[in-house]
Formats: C-alpha cells, structure tokens, sequence
C-alpha cells in the first residue's frame, strides 16, 4: 500500500476515541509499529475545550465517566446530570474572563435594532480586548519565566 504523504521513516500520532496514539512508520516496509520502550515522556501541549453544561438525564459526551464521577464541579448519579444538581455546575472558564463573555452577549442584543447598532460596537470592542487577555493568559508562561522552542531538523 503506497502512502503519498509518508515517505518517511518517522514518528507518527493520530487521535482515535478520546486517546492519542503513537506509532513508529517504517517507510521501507511500509509499516506501523508500536513504541516498544516504556518509561519515556511525551510532552503534549494542547488547548481544552470546557466541557459543555448538561440537562438532567443526559450524560457526558466524553468517555469516562460513569457512576459517581464528578463533572463540572457536580457529582453525576449512574453518570448522568441529576435535576438537583443541574443549576450548581461550575464553568471551566477562569474568573476574570466571564465578564468578556458578557460583553459578547450584550453586543449581540444591540445588534438586533439599527438605533443600537453604536452600543454594540462599543461592547463588541471590550469583548475584544477581553479576548486579547485570555489569550496572552493561556501562554504556559504565566510565571514569568521565558522558554524557547528552537528547531532542529533530523
């Protein structure tokens, strides 16, 4: 079987059902192995998306999470959302950034109406610059320290 995009010799990952696989390509024998050596990191450096709020009776779109777990800051019941629990579920987005989401909203509203259309820029604009901060705030490097990533070619 030919592959176009791998020429190769190389290591490879792909996500599959909520995991992330690794494997070695062997282009000479157009092959995947499986690492064979255990006890090496791997660094993975992505971005979460917050998990959605659920109703009651619905379950988790993850997979995972079953009987008692807790999700959203609310222990589910046989892995579902419970009517008393529904309203007491915490948002993942940090603090400081729910009033940017706010601002959003309000925009939104104004620009329904052309006489308010002046509000919702002006609301659009602070939603920006919110938006701005939470980036800056999601660099790893919130300490202070500076790390480089220098790139080699092998």
């Amino acid at each position: 079987m030919e592959r176009a995009n791998l020429n190769l010799s190389q290591w490879v990952w792909w996500t599959e059902r909520d995991s992330i696989l690794l494997a070695y390509y062997d282009a000479g024998a157009d092959e995947f192995t499986s690492p064979s050596t255990s006890g090496i990191k791997v660094n993975l450096l992505y971005i979460q998306r917050p998990d959605k709020f659920l109703v009651t009776g619905e379950a988790p779109e993850r997979d995972g999470f079953s009987g008692t777990d807790v999700y959203n800051g609310v222990a589910l019941a046989a892995g579902k959302m419970t009517e008393a629990d529904m309203l007491n579920q915490e948002i993942e987005i940090a603090e400081q950034f729910h009033e940017a989401l706010l601002n959003r909203v309000i925009a939104n509203g104004y620009e329904r109406k052309a006489e308010t259309l002046p509000l919702s820029d002006h609301f659009m604009r602070k939603y920006e610059v919110g938006v701005r901060q939470a980036k800056i705030y999601s660099t790893p490097q919130r300490d202070g320290t500076i790390s480089t990533v220098k790139p080699l070619d092998f």
